[in-house]
């Protein structure tokens, strides 16, 4: 009973977000082992003795084992505890909280409505760097990817098995192969597992929602008289929706007028402009102020339909002659008679999405022979998540085409289309189709991994095996309803009689009407989409002592391995068709994919000390390693790597070393299926570099270049007719993109140096304390990823100097196409290349400190007190999206990343601290996590923009564990205790990045371990 109160009291003591590992010679990251270890992964030695080689083979970006060696790079671990802690039942908020994470995809991931991928998953993406060039492994050993693009989704990781997570920064190809170009997280997992351990754990929002769940049992135990051990893990997670709509500072979003695809449905007139005087000859019977238009007496806005069949403007300020009432989706503001402003949008989106999970994982290890260990493991994942976004929007591309012969056309507007100068022609019609409700869209998941090894010892000096095998699969299933058949539509649209003889009541689309359930049934459409990946890897190592020098034992480690990956994207037949395009509105045109990846690697690895016990030398070793390897895709790379240990004397280690690290591009990058998808440009505005350059309320069309710019957008197609009155009505375009084979692998130097301070004094209060400091830099060089279509157009029209000539030509104009009827960009290009280089440089503070109580004067035993903290300062994130092309420095700023799923917040500083009270089985803990200010990206590229940026970030949290008896712990505690609202991301109001900031609110949260 008092070992064991003790060693929770040390835990507990030790329950801060982090450890410094890097302070501890034992912190390691695992591979598979030949043997059971000890709990400590270091023996008691004579003082003099020389350390004798580990029974477990202990790695920290080194496949060679020996004992007493320590990381050479920044490492930070994560406990079991400080996941609890953390209050959620998923591990990616955990990783997210740390300095050298940015928030990527999580919980508040409800997917995406162009691929139909990526719901409810949860990446890591470490220095920002995306979770592709961040490797996952599952004790030292490869997990199926989760995604095409390579990366692994969190939940599949057995979390209730999870002994501590382990963080290792900078590139390690030459040491784990592929994909570790930002760094490894290794997820170690509890061995010697004995008893029935059973795990409950409840939370809920501040504002009654967000529930999650999660029920773990966990049995082990030794067989065939302790030759043998098992265990068996099951896991369950509920976790329910959180609702923008319930936070009020969330309710205030506005948008600007015109902006909106709404359900009263708006008309787009193109280049067929009608008449000033025939639309003022119909709102003056409204009214209202006469509109104005173009020098030529053309009408240039657009008009909107009441559902009373009346009319109203949605161009300027006010919106003029407005009349439906208030609802979820219209918001009016600045109210006034017959004159409003009009805010329409969807009040239903989710903060944290919908996830079921079922986790099961096995294990048994066996002692074949003294000598050779075997084992067999087993994981299995299903788990389905819910993402819910916004009607479908017929707009931009997908605008509705409506013959003037429809007769469901207001008398009004049949008035205003005579006046045109082709009376008879059809017109653009946007549409908020509500009528369908919400578009819904399932994940369904199912992924396994099966691995098997044997491990032994060689019988030459410590020399020991390893092999493994392991294969994998994971498969989505994606259901999206809420979409609409766009030839059902145009039939109900075209008919004479307005599709009575196709629905009851046929289609009137003019104002918010809702139509028959028949008609509604009509043009609804499911449509479903399946993606498989699979994985085999087989991988064998030998490592071990070579010769004895003066300075110590040279040690060495060689291995090989094969890898094959393998991808099939199969979409619904609606959304692929024949000839290349897509019936549904609402969701992305989709193409069949596949493809596969076989890859042979060798590598090398020889550890030399150099010097020992001279002056200032205690001891200095170097790491040399090399790997090769050879893709069927890109074919043979070399990486490589050197890194240094010195010891200048008990108490202080320097470290630092350089890799060259690769990333072969993954089977999505070379196969994913061409598809199209929403992309955000933002508003135009005079201010900022947001939006269209082409419409008249951009700065472009109002700075000192505005004639050169005009020019442009006449070139790519705008018509003239309507180029100085144009206006883009929505914030996103429909940008295509898609893999491409002709992909090459991106190539990263990186470098640490920095050193390990531990107390030198005796002391109770000082001896338990440590600090580090570690400087890095990681450039990666012909990255691969998409070049936004946001930067696109800021670059086509010389944002940055990147086309001083406005030359229709340019490479960054030649990704835009526009239609030659209406100017509105369709289908521009976000093609996949091997762009540019990103470098990031920064250094990273860890301290921790633990103290008892009683040496500050306090009688007996009054408990101990943790202090740890965690510090990150970027220096710089440099960003060059093209050879060639300017660099641009995001360090400071939010709103643009390397990619969409990497995080787009670069803060100079960001940490997380907390304070550990124990005593006996009882713990009190309150953590400090902080964000500073960021300027918005906009500012980066273009310095006189206004953007608005982000304020600094302070979140505090509590967390409380006690023991009632031996074999039954409680915790409990609150997130974001003071319930910060998270700070506005860029001009427009209820705009947060939910992936960097706590956008749920104040969460509490209580749960129960059992042992028996």
């Amino acid at each position: 009973m008092v070992r064991r109160t003790v060693r929770r009291s040390l835990l507990a003591a030790s329950c801060a977000s982090f450890a410094l590992i890097a302070a501890s010679a034992q912190a390691q990251i695992g591979v598979p082992t030949p043997e059971n270890p000890p709990e400590s992964a270091i023996d008691a030695q004579e003082p003099d003795a020389a350390p004798a080689p580990s029974e477990e083979i202990l790695i920290t970006g080194s496949r060679i084992a020996r004992q007493d060696y320590a990381a050479n790079s920044p490492i930070v671990s994560l406990s079991q505890d400080t996941l609890e802690n953390t209050g959620r039942v998923t591990v990616e908020s955990a990783l997210t909280q740390l300095p050298q994470f940015s928030g990527a995809f999580g919980q508040a991931n409800g997917g995406s409505t162009s691929t139909g991928l990526n719901g409810g998953q949860a990446y890591a993406s470490l220095r920002g760097l995306g979770s592709k060039r961040t490797l996952l492994l599952l004790d030292g050993r490869r997990i199926q990817p989760s995604n095409p693009d390579g990366s692994v989704d969190l939940n599949i990781i057995p979390d209730a098995l999870i002994e501590n997570i382990e963080v290792i920064t900078g590139g390690a190809s030459a040491t784990y192969g592929s994909d570790a170009t930002a760094g490894v997280v290794n997820f170690r997992l509890r061995r010697n597992f004995k008893g029935l351990e059973l795990n409950g754990q409840t939370g809920v929002s501040d504002y009654g929602d967000g529930n999650t769940y999660r029920i773990t049992g966990t049995a082990g135990a030794p067989f065939a008289e302790g030759r043998g051990r098992a265990v068996i893990s099951i896991d369950y997670t509920k976790r329910e929706r959180a609702l923008q709509s319930a936070r009020d500072y969330y309710t205030a979003r506005q948008t600007t007028p015109g902006l909106a695809t709404i359900p009263q449905g708006t008309v787009l007139f193109g280049a067929n402009l009608p008449t000033l005087a025939s639309v003022n000859g119909v709102f003056s019977g409204y009214g209202v102020p006469a509109l104005t238009g173009n020098a030529a007496g053309r009408y240039t806005g657009q008009i909107g339909f009441n559902t009373d069949q009346t009319l109203f403007s949605t161009v300027g300020v006010p919106v003029l002659n407005f009349r439906d009432p208030q609802t979820d989706e219209a918001y009016i503001v600045n109210s006034g008679t017959n004159s409003q402003q009009v805010n329409f949008g969807f009040n239903g989106s989710s903060l944290q999405s919908d996830l079921s999970r079922y986790n099961v994982f096995g294990k048994v290890d066996y002692d074949v022979t003294e000598s050779i260990k075997a084992f067999v493991q087993f994981s299995y994942t299903s788990y389905s998540s819910l993402g819910i976004t916004n009607p479908t929007l017929a707009s931009n591309v997908y605008g509705l085409t409506v013959p003037v012969t429809n007769p469901f056309i207001p008398a009004a507007f049949r008035t205003i289309l005579a006046s045109r100068p082709t009376p008879n022609g059809a017109f653009t019609f946007y549409k908020a189709l509500n009528i369908l409700g919400p578009r819904y869209q399932t994940y369904d998941y199912d992924v396994y991994q099966i691995t098997t090894g044997l491990s032994g010892k060689i019988g030459i000096r410590d020399w020991t095996w390893d092999l493994y095998g392991s294969v994998s699969k994971a498969k989505f299933v994606n259901a999206q309803t809420g979409g609409a058949s766009a030839s059902a539509t145009a039939r109900l649209l075209n008919s004479p009689t307005g599709g009575t003889e196709l629905c009851a009541g046929g289609f009137n689309p003019f104002g918010n009407l809702t139509p028959s359930q028949a008609c509604i049934d009509y043009i609804s459409r499911r449509t479903v989409n399946s993606n498989e990946l699979k994985q085999r890897t087989v991988e064998g190592n030998i490592q071990g002592g070579l010769v004895n020098l003066p300075a110590g034992e040279v040690r060495f480690a060689v291995g090989a391995d094969y890898r094959f990956n393998g991808y099939g994207f199969n979409p619904d037949a609606a959304l692929a068709q024949p000839d290349g395009t897509s019936d549904i509105l609402g969701y992305s045109v989709l193409r069949p994919a596949g493809g596969s990846i076989d890859t042979g690697e060798a590598y090398a690895e020889l550890l030399v000390p150099l010097l020992h016990d001279i002056p200032l030398i205690q001891q200095l070793d170097l790491d040399l390693g090399y790997r090769y390897s050879n893709y069927n895709t890109v074919g043979g790379v070399h990486t490589y790597k050197a890194d240094a240990s010195w010891t200048v004397f008990e108490g202080l280690r320097l470290r630092g070393g350089y890799n060259r690290a690769i990333r072969a591009p993954s089977v999505g990058e070379l196969f994913a299926p061409v598809s199209t998808g929403s992309v955000a440009i933002g508003t135009a505005s005079a201010t900022t570099t947001n939006g269209d350059p082409c419409d008249t309320r951009s700065s472009y069309r109002r700075g000192t270049a505005a004639a050169q710019v005009r020019s442009l957008c006449l070139a790519q197609g705008i018509p003239t007719t309507i180029i100085d009155s144009y206006q883009l009505g929505t914030a996103q375009v429909f940008a295509l993109t898609g893999g491409n084979p002709e992909l090459e692998e991106e190539t990263a130097d990186t470098y640490s140096v920095g050193g390990v301070i531990q107390s030198p004094f005796d002391s109770a209060m000082l001896k338990n304390m440590s600090l580090s400091v570690d400087a890095y830099q990681i450039k990666i060089r012909d990255a691969v990823g998409p070049l936004s279509i946001a930067q696109a157009f800021q670059f086509c029209f010389n944002s940055g100097g990147n086309n001083p000539s406005y030359s229709a030509t340019n490479y960054y104009c030649s990704l835009i196409t526009r239609s030659t009827a209406s100017g509105v960009p369709v289908n521009p290009l976000q093609p996949l290349l091997n762009l540019g280089t990103f470098q990031v440089r920064g250094i990273d503070v860890q301290f921790d400190w633990r103290f008892p109580l009683n040496g500050l004067g306090f009688n007996g035993d009054a408990g101990l007190i943790a202090l740890n903290s965690a510090v990150s300062y970027t220096d710089s994130f440099k960003i060059q999206a093209l050879p060639g092309a300017p660099t641009y420095d995001y360090a400071g700023s939010i709103g643009t990343g390397v990619e969409s799923v990497a995080g787009t917040a670069h803060p100079r500083w960001k940490s997380i601290t907390s304070l550990t009270y124990s005593l006996g089985g009882a713990s009190l803990g309150m953590r400090w996590r902080y964000i500073s200010s960021m300027k918005a990206s906009a500012r980066v590229v273009s310095p006189t923009s206004t953007t608005r940026g982000v304020d600094k970030y302070n979140v505090f949290d509590l967390n409380a564990r006690f023991e009632a008896g031996e074999t039954t712990e409680f915790r409990l505690g609150a997130t974001n205790l003071f319930n910060k609202k998270p700070p506005q991301v860029g001009d427009i109001e209820g705009t947060f990045d939910a992936q960097n900031y706590d956008v749920m609110g104040r969460y509490f949260f209580i749960g129960i371990t059992k042992r028996f």
